[in-house]
């Protein structure tokens, strides 16, 4: 695990900094055994009625039922041809009931999808065993690695072409066509640039949007693309926040977990004992923060003081952020492991080790106690039942394999064995 404190980062000159951050991270991310490779993303899976809808690492969008991790509809695929970049996706599918033009009429079975290398795609639920892509549109030159936000029939996605970066504003225009299907197109509403590149996805809060760049700002806009107010720190930021209560809540490469006012930007308090950046976006229960860092740490912080109650050590790197269920807390971490915690606490319960790198977010099914799903660096989609005592189990016979596509391998292999 890579760490750097912070008088080491504070000595460093930021256009230097940010620079040799992401050539390290396109370097580590990008490089295999053969040389360079195209971009692979780790975006996590989506919650959509009945199915788990995910982009893989091998250019597909998957459709899987929830519960025995079996495809349901044919994979989409996000690259047309051999000889084009692959189209990896870093940011969560996203599922918005979306209104049709001029009408009040609410039309629900749209998922919409942004790949690294700038496409927007609006994919139809025709039926359960149905998905196809009804618009793609090259919407920027630019790298797409943040998620989208979806709110009154408007998408919001940030930029990024290395130093600089830029927030978008689609308007999503939905008619039915002459056959009686529904017809998608993206028109352009509004940008704003920005001198550091966008790699979280922006949170919407009290009709503004609240997002951080790498040149270390965070910014208040509203939603006509104005600024309303921009606050700057001393390190690159790429967490997505989080707004609760009135406070703007992210971690920086700076190892500093900071509470902003969210009408003003002035600093409420500050958590600075992590030994590594915070990646992952933070997520809260009952007045408790639990912020995630690369220090293989979830720090549990109280949301009006800062103050820590405790932490859980992971031994590597946590990219992806936590879920809680019921009185748990499940983290996924790069050492290979899912940990189960009690909230109140922070003891660990239960562990499991897949022995693979887990970089996606944990999401649970809020219809079926105690599931979680995530996806790791061995191209597989995995679920666990988390019991009340903290134990996990696995949900599925076997995780669901995108790169077993190929070559009429199985995507969930008869010869694969349980970890938990």
């Amino acid at each position: 695990m890579i760490q750097f404190h912070k008088s080491e980062l504070m000595r460093f000159n930021y256009k230097n900094y940010v620079v040799s951050f992401v050539i390290l991270f396109f370097s580590i991310g990008f490089v295999g055994c053969t040389g360079l490779t195209t971009a692979e993303g780790w975006g996590s899976p989506l919650i959509h009625d009945s199915t788990l809808i995910a982009a893989t690492m091998d250019d597909q969008i998957i459709f899987l039922n929830l519960d025995d991790g079996s495809a349901i509809a044919n994979h989409i695929d996000i690259r047309y041809s051999e000889n084009e970049m692959k189209r990896a996706i870093y940011g969560q599918p996203v599922s918005s009931p979306i209104y049709y033009d001029g009408s009040n009429e609410l039309f629900e079975e749209l998922i919409f999808v942004a790949t690294y290398n700038g496409w927007l795609h609006a994919i139809l639920d025709f039926s359960e065993n149905d998905y196809e892509i009804i618009e793609s549109e090259k919407i920027t030159d630019s790298q797409i690695i943040g998620g989208i936000l979806t709110f009154d029939n408007k998408i919001y996605l940030g930029t990024t072409d290395g130093e600089d970066g830029e927030l978008y504003s689609f308007q999503i225009s939905l008619k039915t066509n002459d056959r009686g299907n529904p017809e998608v197109s993206f028109e352009d509403d509004w940008s704003m640039k920005f001198d550091g590149g966008i790699w979280s996805t922006p949170f919407f809060y009290n009709n503004d949007l609240i997002l951080t760049t790498l040149d270390g700002y965070v910014h208040s806009v509203d939603l006509e693309g104005n600024l309303n107010w921009s606050k700057k720190f001393d390190s690159a930021i790429s967490s997505s926040p989080l707004v609760i209560n009135q406070q703007v809540l992210f971690g920086g490469f700076d190892s500093t977990f900071y509470s902003l006012d969210f009408d003003t930007g002035e600093i409420n308090w500050t958590f600075d004992e992590a030994e590594n950046w915070y990646w992952a976006t933070p997520v809260e229960s009952n007045g408790i923060i639990f912020a995630p860092s690369l220090d293989g740490n979830i720090y549990a912080l109280d949301i009006d003081s800062g103050r820590k109650k405790w932490e859980i050590q992971t031994g590597d790197a946590i990219v992806g952020s936590p879920v809680i269920i019921n009185d748990l807390i499940v983290s996924g971490s790069k050492d290979g492991s899912i940990y189960v915690a009690e909230v109140k606490s922070g003891e660990i319960l239960g562990q499991c080790n897949i022995d693979e790198k887990i970089e996606s977010d944990i999401i649970a099914d809020p219809d079926s106690s105690g599931v979680i799903y995530f996806s790791a660096r061995d191209h597989s989609f995995r679920a666990l039942k988390i019991k009340s005592n903290g134990n996990p189990d696995e949900y599925w016979e076997a995780p669901y394999f995108s790169d077993k596509l190929k070559d009429d391998k199985l995507a969930q292999p008869n010869d694969w064995a349980p970890n938990c």
